[in-house]
């Protein structure tokens, strides 16, 4: 009797036991530990909607829970000038204080492939924008649409700056330049991200930009556009084409995620496509809150150049596929490069050259280009890309409408002997064409004996 007694009572701890057990696990895994009460006093809230955002201003991390994914560790307060945590720039500045743009030492000659480009084919259609203007305040037409507007750089960079807050920059409704140092005077905005400060680690950089826009000026805009600092952009082109009734019903009134900007299709892969960052690309709201939701399982740590590739391939994780900005005629709005090259290039004749191999626009010359383009890529402008910038937007602007010009100069010919016979040969091109479609080639140059040689390797988006 007092064995089955004592193994009765046995029965009854081993079974609390397994109680207690189970009921601290549970309590462990699903609740968070209090903080003490000089971080709760430090934490302050961004952002009100349907997302829980706070940031720790002490510890300089931010915890951000949309819809359930948290984000702590991916968004790292931007620093103010004497290097504390916490700056939010004033968005609106530039655009509420424009400075003047300076004419002087602008040469608007001579009659080349850019100046016929910007006056035979492109222009900005302010007549259009200025009428929605004029709707809006007569209460007959809708808000305009807000645009965000931010640009990777460098420190070094300071003229290119100076022209885009000059020339288009201003016309946005938002503004902030994410570089290396927090300077309020040129917009310029320190945004803390993983790894070094270096090109071959744009994407680190492009990610901490997206979340520091998402967690600071989701509520206040419409669409975000994101480039470098060679890129001029056609703000009112650009406006009005989003508010357009093609992306009114593309985005069905903004619940769909719209990913914007000219596609390439990627090692010339026709199945293959994503966004290219040359002349920018934009994401509406729905779009930009799905991608910063990628981000801690969508290549959290890649150090990668391709950060416009990268962001696809997010959103491509989650449904959402790079939107056709091109017309009915296949002519493109967002472009990858300058008026120069697009004046009279015809991918017929150079289908080795590296923009037809990934790029589908089979239209010659000028017709390759929209007559209300968004957007250029100014790479590689001569004499400098901020003199270019200031040319650019001198002729489109009008500045340039009563100078006298000569007869047309004769204009660059692009030939695959020329561009890609060496090209064609290259580390890059040879493992582009052998790489998987979740493949990308990273390339550097490394030194064999008294020689730099390029090395490129295959690495999949993720790790």
């Amino acid at each position: 009797m007092a064995r089955q007694l004592r193994q009765a009572i046995h029965g009854v701890f081993g079974l609390l036991s397994m109680v207690w057990l189970c009921t601290t696990i549970y309590l462990f895994t699903s609740v968070t530990l209090p903080t003490s009460s000089r971080e709760n006093s430090s934490k302050k809230k961004i952002l009100s909607d349907d997302e829980s955002r706070t940031q720790d201003t002490s510890s300089g991390e931010t915890t951000i829970v949309n819809n359930q994914v948290n984000l702590t560790g991916i968004y790292f307060p931007a620093l103010d000038e004497n290097g504390n945590p916490g700056y939010v720039h004033n968005a609106t500045t530039l655009h509420n204080n424009p400075p003047v743009f300076n004419t002087s030492g602008i040469q608007c000659g001579p009659n080349d492939a850019t100046m016929q480009l910007l006056t035979q084919r492109v222009y900005v259609d302010l007549a259009a924008h200025e009428r929605a203007n004029k709707l809006v305040l007569e209460g007959g037409g809708k808000p305009r649409a807000k645009i965000y507007c931010h640009i990777y750089t460098t420190q070094k960079q300071r003229p290119r700056i100076q022209s885009i807050r000059e020339t288009w920059g201003h016309r946005c409704d938002g503004f902030h330049v994410a570089s290396t140092i927090t300077d309020r005077s040129i917009d310029s905005v320190n945004i803390p991200h993983e790894g070094e400060e270096a090109y071959k680690n744009m994407w680190q950089k492009v990610r901490a930009m997206w979340v520091y826009v998402y967690v600071n000026y989701y509520d206040s805009y419409d669409w975000f556009h994101i480039g470098g600092d060679d890129m001029y952009v056609l703000v009112e082109n650009l406006r009005l084409y989003l508010e357009s009734e093609e992306i009114a019903t593309a985005s069905n009134g903004g619940k769909q995620p719209l990913l914007l900007g000219q596609i390439f299709y990627q090692h010339g892969n026709r199945s293959a496509t994503y966004v290219t960052g040359g002349g920018g690309y934009t994401l509406n709201k729905a779009a930009l809150k799905m991608l910063v939701g990628t981000f801690p399982n969508c290549a959290p740590h890649d150090v990668n150049s391709g950060e416009d590739l990268l962001v696809t391939q997010c959103l491509k994780k989650e449904g959402i596929e790079p939107y056709w900005t091109t017309d009915e005629t296949g002519a493109e709005r967002y472009d990858h490069v300058s008026p120069e090259v697009e004046f009279n290039f015809d991918s017929k004749k150079n289908p080795l050259f590296w923009y037809s191999y990934y790029t589908g626009n089979e239209n010659i010359g000028p017709e390759r280009v929209v007559k209300r383009a968004v957007s250029f890529h100014l790479k590689d402008s001569k004499p400098t890309v901020e003199n270019m910038m200031r040319r650019v937007h001198a002729i489109l602007y009008g500045h340039c409408a009563n100078v006298t010009l000569g007869p047309p100069v004769p204009t660059k010919q692009w030939s695959d002997g020329k561009f890609l016979g060496r090209y064609w040969k290259s580390p890059k091109l040879q493992c582009e064409l052998n790489a998987k479609v979740d493949e990308i080639c990273i390339c550097s140059m490394v030194k064999r004996g008294k020689k730099e040689v390029e090395v490129c390797k295959k690495q999949t988006y993720y790790k």
